[in-house]
Order: C-alpha cells, then sequence, then structure tokens
C-alpha cells in the first residue's frame, strides 16, 4: 500500500490529490473492464459505471469545497491512522478507550466511524492518501452490489437507473458512511421480503453499530413480520399496532427520557449565533431545553403526524439557502411520486406485504421528523431511510406480478 510511505495530510486539489485518485480510479475502470469483457455486465453498464466511478472527481473540489461535508475529514484521518498505527486519532479513542471487553461488545462498542472506515477500508484500491480516497472505497462496494442487485432484479437497465438517482450518486461520492448505511439497509429489506430472517438479523448487527435510529426501525419491522406475521393480512397488524401503543404507554417515561435527548441534542448541534458561538457551547447559554422537551406520548404523537410532510418533503422552499437545497427538495417530490407510481401501476395498494412496509417507513419518518432541526442532516438521514424502501417496494412489485393475488386484502 502507498499509504505506508506517506503521511496523510490534506493535499486540497493539488496534483498529488489528482494523482492518488486517479491510481483509485484507474483500478475501478479496469475492475468493470474485466466483467465487462466477461460478459457479466452489459455495454449501457460498463459506461454508466465508468461514470459513476470518475464522480468523485466531479464533486470535492470541483462542484463544492469537501467541508460541505466536513465529517469526511475525520473519516479520511481515522482511516490513515488505522492503516498507519492500527489505532484511532485522538478525539475517537477518547469516546471509545480499549477496556477489556468481550469479542461481541467490543464490535458493538466501536465508533461509528471506526467500524464504517474499517470496512470500506478493505476495498482493495491502491491508496487512501486523501479526503476523497474513501469514496472510491464506497464505490467499490456500490458495484459489487449492482452485482449482487442483478439476481434480485432481471432488468439490468431498470437497476443502473436506480443507481443514478441524484442523492444517491452523491452520497455515495463522498467519504461518509451513507454508502453502507444504504446498502446495508436494501439487502436486509430484500432478504426479509425472500423470507431469509437469518441473513437479515446478520445485517441488522452492522446497522446498531453505523446507524441505530435505522436499527430502531428495521426491529419494528422484523418484528411484525417474523412474529405477528403483520405482512399477511390487515388483522395481523393492527393487533401489531395496537401492541406497539401499549408498549409505548407501558414504557412512556424511557422512551420520552430517549427522544427528547437526541432531540435537545440535534437543536444544540444546529444552533450557530453567529461570531464563532454555535453548537452546544451556544445552547448552553441561549438554549431551551424546556421548550423542546415533550411531555407525553400522546403530544410525541402529535408532533410526529404534523412532521411527517416536513420530512418528507424536506428542504422546502423557505430554507432554501444553496443550490443543492431546490434540487434536493424536487427529488424528494420525484421518490414519492415514484414510490406512489410503483404502487399503483402494479395495483399493489391492496397488497399486504406493501401495506405493511409501507406503514413501518411512515412510522420511520414521523419519528425522524421528531429530531429534524438541521434541514441538511435530515435530508441526508431522510433519503438514507427512504432509498432502501424504494429498492424494496420495486423488488415487490416483480414478485407481485408473478403472483398477483398473493396477500391481497379483500
Amino acid at each position: 500500500m502507498v499509504n505506508s510511505y506517506f503521511e496523510h495530510h490534506d493535499y486540497g486539489g493539488s496534483l498529488e490529490y489528482y494523482i492518488f485518485e486517479l491510481a483509485n480510479y484507474s483500478c475501478l475502470v479496469l475492475l468493470i473492464s474485466i466483467f465487462y469483457k466477461l460478459k457479466y455486465i452489459s455495454i449501457n453498464s460498463f459506461i454508466v459505471w465508468s461514470g459513476i466511478f470518475f464522480l468523485p472527481f466531479v464533486f470535492n473540489y470541483f462542484l463544492f469545497s469537501p467541508l460541505l461535508f466536513p465529517d469526511q475529514f475525520q473519516y479520511a484521518a481515522e482511516l490513515m491512522s488505522l492503516k498507519a498505527n492500527g489505532v484511532s486519532i485522538p478525539n475517537i479513542a477518547a469516546q471509545y478507550p480499549d477496556i477489556e471487553r468481550g469479542v461481541i461488545s467490543k464490535f458493538l462498542d466501536q465508533s461509528p466511524i471506526t467500524f464504517t472506515v474499517s470496512l470500506m477500508g478493505l476495498a482493495p484500491i491502491p491508496n487512501y492518501m486523501t479526503v476523497t480516497s474513501l469514496a472510491f472505497a464506497n464505490k467499490f462496494f456500490l458495484f459489487f452490489s449492482f452485482l449482487v442487485l442483478k439476481n434480485f432484479f432481471k432488468n439490468e437497465n431498470i437497476l443502473l437507473v436506480f443507481f443514478l438517482i441524484p442523492s444517491f450518486l452523491l452520497y455515495t461520492s463522498i467519504s461518509l458512511r451513507e454508502t453502507l448505511i444504504i446498502l446495508l439497509g436494501i439487502f436486509f429489506l430484500l432478504n426479509m421480503l425472500r423470507d431469509n430472517y437469518f441473513i437479515a438479523l446478520l445485517l441488522m448487527i452492522p446497522l446498531f453499530v453505523v446507524k441505530i435510529q435505522l436499527f430502531a426501525f428495521f426491529t419494528l419491522y422484523f418484528i411484525g413480520r417474523l412474529i405477528f406475521r403483520a405482512h399477511k393480512n390487515l388483522t395481523a397488524m393492527i393487533v401489531y399496532s395496537v401492541t406497539i401503543f401499549l408498549m409505548t404507554l407501558i414504557f412512556e417515561e424511557l422512551i420520552l427520557q430517549v427522544v427528547n435527548y437526541y432531540r435537545i441534542g440535534f437543536a444544540a448541534e444546529n444552533m450557530d449565533l453567529g461570531d464563532g458561538v454555535y453548537g452546544y457551547y451556544a445552547f448552553s447559554i441561549y438554549g431551551d431545553a424546556e421548550s423542546l422537551t415533550i411531555e407525553s406520548i400522546f403530544e410525541l404523537i402529535f408532533l410526529a403526524i404534523i412532521g411527517l410532510p416536513k420530512i418528507l418533503l424536506m428542504p422546502l422552499p423557505n430554507s432554501w439557502t444553496n443550490i443543492f437545497y431546490p434540487i434536493q427538495f424536487l427529488e424528494s417530490v420525484a421518490l414519492v411520486t415514484l414510490y406512489s407510481f410503483i404502487a399503483i401501476k402494479n395495483k399493489m395498494l391492496r397488497n399486504q406485504e406493501f401495506i405493511f412496509l409501507t406503514f413501518v417507513l411512515v412510522l420511520s419518518l414521523m419519528l425522524y421528523s421528531l429530531l429534524a432541526f438541521n434541514e441538511g442532516t435530515f435530508v441526508r438521514y431522510r433519503f438514507s431511510l427512504f432509498l432502501p424502501f424504494v429498492f424494496a417496494i420495486y423488488y415487490l412489485s416483480t414478485l407481485h406480478q408473478a403472483s398477483p393475488l398473493k396477500n391481497k386484502i379483500y
């Protein structure tokens, strides 16, 4: 590895930056050339993936500064530290001390950043020298996920279209964990729809580490489908819904404590008073935690319901502050339209599997809406949740076409 001979620092958009990353890009193009020659992908796929692999060059240092997504630098620094020294960078190491514990707890107690870069850093690309290198590792795993998904979706060209969704192109072209989260979500839902519960359960383990919110949402789906059989008929789903409601009443204090903790935390992170006064420090002086605190489950339900349209369509026009927000708003509308179009076109509105999937998606979005104080952050969070469900209902539509009477409500 080149990493053995260089220290990691910010190469910016320098000549060294392009030399390092052109080596990574060339490696990926060679990879798809082999698969094309073996006739495992079509010429359309070869052309499209050649372009997709190039996109990390287009975003960081060209369309925008990587500081637009500043966490990229932390991911890059952590990966380099692990590869060069085998230890985390100081601020992560301080949060997750290397204490004596069992193998399972040591795995589960990792920082989401450490876990993500440890996994994505396994991609066999030439180097990880810049803030963009991990984006090329993301592309490596994205391509192999495409190859696996070809076994689920027989039409390769339609599958390609899903990989060209603008936010999917963006988030897989920067050095963040969204690629891992989205891919885990897609494969979890597809395996659930295939009744591969053991594989789905295994996929939930890394989700617990990298995105505990999605782990919680998918746990609701896992329990509802496996234990309550809520995907089989409407009565079972109603029983499951009533059970969830009763459990929220029983554990009201604990649920409110957790929701308020994250709610106030996200609000504090988003506070910016200018002149370098922002985040938790600003909130400790000027924040009003009491006004943000939810006092009852019924208040939580009410706020979640009225917050659903906002989380579904954000960023709304009144909050547009950069060129990406109008594009992301239009994409939000397009994704909701696509979701509805797939269901209506394939006459799935009375399919109980579709109804239960949509129920879990809506419930998850409602819970997210309680925390959505930073639109830029939650546009990304919302997309990481929504896209796997788009893949899932499209796959479900192919099953529905083959067996249209399965799980139908009469």
